[in-house]
């Protein structure tokens, strides 16, 4: 019997030591690219060191805008919080926690977000994506009215039988479980368990939770990293890893496929660190894929266009819902922040659509119902189908040509407008 509780107490000592580790010795540095992204802006958002003059949101295609420093070219500074994946409802979550957490705050938000964001309202629950049972959050009670109602209309419980099981890495598994699997862990990564329950309510705040839970043991977090943590060659960091970062930003040599993430994992996310910081930001993630995936990528996208120009489907326009848009000029507003949408340029052939220019039009109409935001333009609102890696994503040329457009037409036209505003008060 003794030697039972022995080996219990040994194994809890040893999961004690290892959750203190973790939580103590930046174990997050050994994570997966993605998860290790999050939490480096986590931590610069809960470090409330943030100063910038304008800090811009938006999502992975946005993630390509360098900030830059207050300096003798650059009237304001600038600073890019934009995320990959993370919904609508992020936005609003993020600009809170960003000013509780003690950062100064902006005189400027640029949302630089993808349209499917802002115009079409905030969609159906984390727990019903695809809105087969309901479309808007439900109380307990009415979710457990609901399901009591359909166990007994589907005969006592049976569980219906899915219809979007697709194959993954050679096994078949409901589509939204996958993606749960893929973008999930961005909530989870980013936001404590506790914002998490303010920000929801009923049977979504149940949902988030019941995910976010295991998330409250740091060893179950970086669970990633500790296995990473076992292999010798994800602890190995080339001296000169800050050189070849500054060598890979020349699309010449990403192109050449002289930039592939080094194996080691640890200086794969030094290096990922080092662009941000340098770029206030910054990071195009289409820069890491191998040159023939690169190809292979652009090649599909020029066919898909190119069917869809052959036989374009029957339009039908479905009237946009700026929920997220107003919500969040109205919270800024509050907060005496002036509110900038940046209307990031599109593949040509995808932004000459009925449906965009339709979109377009009624995204300008809000903006004049809304005259104490302002809305921004690149000087050419599409670029070939050649400067993106797929549908949403620039290219290294891509994000060279956005990037200096960025910094010599946009940000001039914000700082007269932050002028304005500034001598109107």
């Amino acid at each position: 019997m003794r030697s039972k509780f022995l080996g219990i107490g040994i194994s809890l000592l040893f999961f004690l030591i290892l959750e203190l580790v973790v939580r103590f010795f930046g174990i997050h540095y050994l994570e997966q690219p993605e998860i290790f992204f999050v939490n480096l802006k986590k931590n610069f958002v809960e470090s409330g060191k943030g100063n910038a003059d304008i800090i811009v949101l938006g999502d992975s295609r946005s993630m390509a805008l360098a900030g830059y420093p207050k300096d003798s070219e650059t009237e304001y500074s600038v600073y890019n919080h934009s995320l990959p994946a993370m919904g609508p409802k992020y936005y609003r979550f993020f600009l809170d926690k960003y000013l509780k957490k003690g950062n100064t705050k902006p005189k400027m938000v640029l949302f630089a977000a993808s349209p499917k964001l802002y115009s079409t309202g905030y969609g159906p629950p984390l727990y019903d994506p695809d809105a087969k049972s309901v479309k808007e959050n439900e109380s307990i009670s009415a979710y457990m009215n609901r399901r009591w109602n359909e166990g007994i209309e589907k005969n006592f419980f049976r569980t219906p039988t899915p219809n979007n099981i697709i194959s993954y890495s050679g096994k078949q598994e409901d589509a939204n479980q996958i993606l749960w699997e893929f973008f999930g862990h961005r909530y989870l990564h980013q936001f404590t368990f506790a914002e998490l329950s303010e920000q929801y309510s009923g049977v979504e705040r149940l949902f988030i939770l019941s995910k976010a839970a295991p998330l409250l043991y740091q060893s179950y977090r970086f669970h990633g990293a500790i296995r990473n943590a076992l292999s010798q060659t994800n602890w190995k960091v080339d001296k000169n890893y800050k050189e070849k970062s500054l060598f890979c930003e020349s699309c010449e040599n990403v192109e050449a496929g002289l930039c592939k993430p080094a194996s080691s994992q640890l200086e794969d996310n030094l290096t990922i660190e080092d662009q941000i910081t340098r770029h206030f930001g910054k990071y195009n993630i289409s820069n890491r894929l191998k040159p023939e995936l690169v190809l292979f990528s652009k090649d599909m996208i020029r066919k898909e266009l190119d069917e869809e120009l052959k036989n374009p489907k029957p339009y039908v326009y479905e009237k946009p819902d700026f929920i997220v848009l107003k919500e969040l000029i109205e919270y800024t507003k509050t907060q005496g922040i002036e509110f900038g949408l940046v209307y990031m340029p599109w593949i040509l052939e995808k932004q000459e659509s009925q449906e965009s220019k339709d979109l377009l039009a009624d995204l300008k109409l809000f903006f004049r119902e809304n005259p104490e935001a302002k809305l921004f333009f690149f000087p050419e609102s599409s670029y070939p189908s050649d400067r993106f890696v797929d549908n949403i994503h620039y290219d290294c040329r891509g994000e060279k040509r956005v990037n200096e457009e960025f910094r010599n037409s946009v940000l001039p036209q914000v700082f007269r407008f932050l002028h304005s505003k500034e001598k109107s008060n």
